[in-house]
């Protein structure tokens, strides 16, 4: 089984960060924002040695990729975020891998098609960056652009088919025209088509079409808007009225994943886990804190899973929320507090799992 961890790629200046935020705003300065909320949280977090490194740079890059092959991570998923008009924000990670840093991971890429908003720290929402479709002439230029990486012998591939996660398929109106046309254009140039992983969470409720090939449940998302009791349900839903913090168990989460057995009319269903979870970050009290969470207790559910037998479940890839969403307490990196516990649980798990 390959581990795949979901990557942010927002840990670099932008344009667009000094406009909104300030001038040198990076993803760091959310981590470093964190607060105390309860005896015994573990925040404001920080990387291991105080690496906070520089995703612009492809020496940091290297060192990222030189730890997850120490650690068995076989593959990143990167963020990609294209807008309207064609724009793009924090592609240059993953331009860098694909045309400076040679060294052996896989990757791919997961559309994050959202509207971005001003809903970090309180703020009253305001748009940022509206996300829209456009006609064909920018589905030509999203395809060719992709194409690009493609190409790269490292891009991960299912059967030939480039693997191509979309976060809201349900948010773009002529999602299955845009497929058919994408995949018409890679057959004009002698590729493969996409292979299409829908996610499922809050944000996106179910197989949004018939074009897709998988599902992937993302975690913990899934489980909180999917599988939590009515009681459980009406105390989160009163904490986002009174912006309080929802306090859930880590524990009771990760047994509701390991009991589940729902399948997706045929499709293949992806493993798919969480680190931890704890957005307060960024979210301050309008969070999730999922209390309880310590390496060796992902280590023993990450057994389980692995382990897991569930129809039209893939047992090839494992999809990991993440390797460094460090604001939403989800990071496989290696930390001041945790050190290298969650990667070493990891890695134990995926070398028992191919003996």
């Amino acid at each position: 089984m390959k581990a795949l961890a979901i990557y942010l790629p927002a840990f670099h200046r932008i344009p667009e960060n000094d406009e909104w935020w300030g001038k040198g705003f990076t993803e760091w300065d959310n981590v470093r924002s964190g607060q105390k909320y309860f005896k015994g949280h573990v925040q404001p977090v920080s990387p291991i040695n105080n690496y906070y490194y520089n995703l612009s740079r492809p020496e940091d890059i290297r060192k990222q990729i030189s730890l997850a092959n120490r650690y068995n991570v076989s593959g990143f998923i990167f963020y990609h975020y294209w807008f309207s008009k064609n724009r793009q924000i924090f592609e240059t990670p993953a331009e860098l891998l694909r045309d400076q840093i040679k060294d052996k991971i896989e990757y791919c890429f997961c559309w994050a098609n959202e509207t971005w908003i001003t809903t970090w720290h309180g703020k009253d929402p305001d748009v940022l960056i509206e996300q829209t479709y456009g006609p064909e002439d920018e589905w030509l230029a999203h395809i060719r652009y992709l194409e690009t990486f493609f190409k790269d012998s490292r891009y991960i591939k299912i059967s030939g088919r480039p693997l191509f996660f979309i976060y809201r398929p349900n948010s773009i109106p002529r999602y299955e025209d845009m497929i058919k046309y994408w995949n018409q254009y890679l057959k004009s140039r002698g590729l493969q088509p996409l292979y299409i992983v829908e996610y499922i969470s809050s944000k996106n409720h179910d197989v949004a079409h018939s074009s897709s090939d998988a599902v992937m449940e993302f975690e913990p998302l899934y489980t909180t808007f999917f599988d939590l009791s009515l009681f459980n349900k009406a105390k989160r839903a009163l904490c986002k009225i009174l912006h309080r913090i929802d306090y859930q168990s880590y524990d009771n989460l990760w047994k509701k994943i390991l009991r589940r057995n729902r399948t997706y009319s045929g499709k293949d269903i992806f493993k798919s886990c969480f680190v931890a979870w704890d957005n307060s970050p960024r979210k301050e009290h309008n969070s999730m804190i999922v209390k309880g969470a310590t390496p060796e207790k992902f280590g023993k559910y990450l057994h389980l899973l692995i382990n897991q037998v569930r129809k039209d479940t893939r047992n090839d890839y494992l999809i990991i929320n993440a390797w460094n969403e460090w604001s939403e307490g989800a990071f496989l990196e290696p930390s001041e507090e945790y050190q290298y516990r969650y990667l070493k649980a990891l890695n134990d798990n995926i070398k028992d799992s191919e003996v």
